[in-house]
């Protein structure tokens, strides 16, 4: 029992976390449009909170269950135009938003649950319905020569939208159609969706049909700015009558903004997408078993090349070929498999967006600035772990934006800008990995302003040269901030070192796009799953090493004397681009009786982590195969260029690179480095 009761609270968090989530989106849209926001939307609304507040009071959540009861009787007049949208009525349903997810996230852990003031929140939702004095409704019929029939027809909440488009002078039509029986349901469908575009249908009702024609009628009682000649062009196939005693002008009232599609969804029990919630643990488990079996792979694969050298013996050369093909079967197998699961844990990141979307408002509000956010590809996908982790770094940053990367209104008015600022999020994927810029347009990143500041800290010394590459890397220490006074929402900086050290975790890396004076982009590259990436192996040192594809660019075979240095720093220049170079056998401190010859020759791995370039140095590049990445302890997890470690056939087993972490430590020193640590 205690089981079901368990897997029964379980599937209510996730079933109310994507309900919270969709009406935090939602309640965006209801913002952005003002006075007259659409119906559709309002209904929409409501019966995510019915919804809400049905599941929670079936399995004995009474607080949620109680304050979804309020929200959905608030929200019920609201639709019934028995109270007014106001700035108190949306910071509420804000308020109440937030409460929910504390409340759903308080099943598991008890003490958010005392966060939540739910007396003030009722007695918000009390005020508002009590305090504003009734809308006097005037009689909706009386413009209009509608029959006594389809009066009796319309539901109380039908005459208050057949009223408000009475109001807003929009033209009042009635629209007779016959559909064969075989399809009348997705030709009703279609042409409803059709005229939503220009307007609201207010009732569909049945008809009889006229004539001697088989079939099923409805009369639809439809409310647009568009005229009946013009609805004739959208309905070809309906007869199209105005209800107007005296018409209205053709064109729509100024203060009413253009229309836009909004798809209605229909409460059903069955799922409106194919999307299938699975438990992360078991996600888990399945991508170990597929791990495990592409060692095997990659074992088989070792015997088969053994196998194949035994060329005097007839038949080694069958069980070569045997295992060849049993080995080519198995890789198409496992390929097929590994897509199939990585499909699975992929999810949109449009799944963070809502919450980023109330963070915004609620620091935007206690700023006293005007933030517009705008989120751009929620459809990009990434793993469902990563995109749990990436939560904290994007609001961490976001904050930091709003509160010392956008200016005040006033100051914004004085430089010419307008007074409301804009943060962009922009998520898109490039190549084998998803990229997520983070845009504000304030007031950029000033390297004098950085300088002054790390100074003062003791970062920096008065004579170091800060130019605008090493200013952006300040920007990631420990320690660093350029707000004047500590408080919640902290200044530029402040915390950004540990955004970069989860973001590393990740396998991920953070860059900076600044101009002063036009605002800044934090820009995050991530790899799309950390399960299983493919890998160019190599030589360096006498040792092997995995370099993740993701992270290169090309690769190129070079001469010794194709080297030089420059501020005692190896560089290649490639294609008329100075390239660091980064010999891996000094990062990792190996001996290397490479021949050191003009002629000698070297591969160089071009790698990329995020907006910085360098070339790995190596001695020869052995293949590439896919790897299974495993943790290495926590002993030499923070060991600088050390991602994990993966076995690769044979037994052995050798450390993958973690390109961005080696970058940001060596850069192209490292061969300074050693040399200095040499004569310590």
């Amino acid at each position: 029992m205690a089981r079901e009761d368990d897997r029964a609270r379980d599937e209510f968090t996730s079933e109310a976390e994507e309900l919270l989530d969709t009406l935090s989106r939602d309640l965006v849209d209801f913002e952005s449009q003002g006075q007259n926001v659409r119906p559709e939307l309002v209904n929409k609304i409501f019966r995510e909170v019915h919804s809400l507040k049905g599941l929670a009071g079936m399995l004995g959540f009474t607080e949620i269950s109680e304050l979804s009861h309020s929200l959905e009787d608030m929200l019920d007049r609201l639709r019934m135009g028995r109270i007014a949208i106001t700035r108190d009525l949306i910071d509420l349903l804000y308020d109440s938003v937030d409460s929910l997810n504390r409340l759903v996230i308080a099943i598991n852990d008890p003490s958010l649950g005392a966060l939540v003031d739910m007396t003030g929140l009722t007695s918000r939702i009390h005020h508002i319905i009590t305090s504003q004095p009734a809308r006097v409704h005037d009689d909706p019929f009386a413009e209009l020569t509608l029959d006594e029939q389809t009066k009796k027809s319309l539901t109380e909440y039908e005459e208050h939208r057949l009223l408000e488009n009475v109001r807003a002078a929009k033209h009042i039509l009635v629209l007779e159609v016959t559909f064969d029986f075989s399809d009348f349901d997705e030709r009703l469908r279609a042409l409803t969706a059709s005229l939503s575009e220009s307007g609201e249908v207010i009732s569909t009702l049945p008809a009889i049909p006229t004539g001697n024609v088989n079939g099923i009628a409805f009369r639809l009682l439809y409310g647009s700015t568009l005229d009946a000649a013009a609805v004739q062009v959208l309905a070809p196939d309906a007869a199209v009558t105005s209800l107007r005693k005296s018409e209205p002008g053709a064109a729509a009232p100024a203060a009413l903004p253009a229309p836009t599609e909004i798809v209605e969804e229909e409460m059903s029990l069955r799922s409106l997408s194919q999307t299938v919630r699975v438990d992360i643990a078991k996600l888990d488990h399945v991508m170990n078993i597929v791990g495990e079996l592409i060692i095997q792979k990659t074992q088989l694969e070792a015997l088969t090349r053994a196998s194949a050298d035994r060329t005097s013996v007839q038949q080694g050369r069958m069980t070569s070929h045997e295992l060849g093909k049993v080995a080519r079967n198995l890789d198409r197998k496992l390929n097929e498999l590994q897509k199939s699961v990585i499909e699975i844990r992929m999810v949109p990141v449009g799944q963070i967006y809502s919450k980023l979307s109330r963070t915004v408002r609620k620091v935007a509000r206690e700023l006293g600035k005007e933030i517009e956010l705008v989120l751009r590809g929620e459809d990009t996908e990434l793993d469902k772990m990563m995109v749990e982790e990436l939560t904290d770094p994007l609001m961490h940053i976001i904050r930091n934006a709003l509160d010392h990367g956008i200016e005040p209104p006033d100051e914004r008015r004085r430089a010419g800008k307008s007074p409301v600022g804009r943060v962009t999020l922009n998520a898109y994927q490039q190549g084998n990995s998803v990229v997520l810029d983070v845009t504000d347009d304030g007031r950029g990143i000033n390297p004098e302003n950085v300088k002054r500041v790390a100074v003062q800290r003791g970062l920096i010394g008065e004579k170091d040269i800060v130019d605008q590459q090493r200013a952006y890397e300040l920007l990631f220490t420990p320690g660093f901030s350029t707000a004047a006074t500590v408080s919640e929402i902290s200044g530029r900086g402040v915390g950004l070192d540990v955004v970069k050290k989860n973001l590393q975790e990740l396998k991920g890396t953070i860059d900076v796009i600044s101009r002063v004076g036009e605002g800044t982009t934090f820009r995050i590259s991530l790899p799309i799953t950390l399960a299983i990436i493919q890998a160019l192996i190599v030589e360096a040192g006498g040792e092997k090493f995995a370099i993740p594809l993701t992270s290169v660019e090309e690769s190129l075979r070079i001469y010794s004397r194709d080297i030089r240095t420059v501020e005692r720093r190896e560089v290649f220049t490639l294609r008329d681009f100075t390239l660091p170079l980064l010999r891996l056998a000094d990062a990792f401190d190996l001996d290397d009786d490479h021949d050191h010859g003009p002629d000698t020759k070297w591969f160089v791995v071009v790698t990329r982590a995020g907006e910085k370039t360098v070339g790995i140095l190596v001695n020869a590049l052995v293949r590439q195969q896919e790897v299974v990445i495993k943790s290495i302890g926590e002993r030499l997890k923070t060991v600088p260029g050390v991602a994990g470690a993966t076995e690769i056939g044979e037994s052995e087993i050798i450390l993958v690179v973690d390109v961005g972490s080696l970058i940001d430590h060596f850069g192209g020193r490292a061969r300074e480095t050693r040399a200095r640590a040499a004569h310590v």
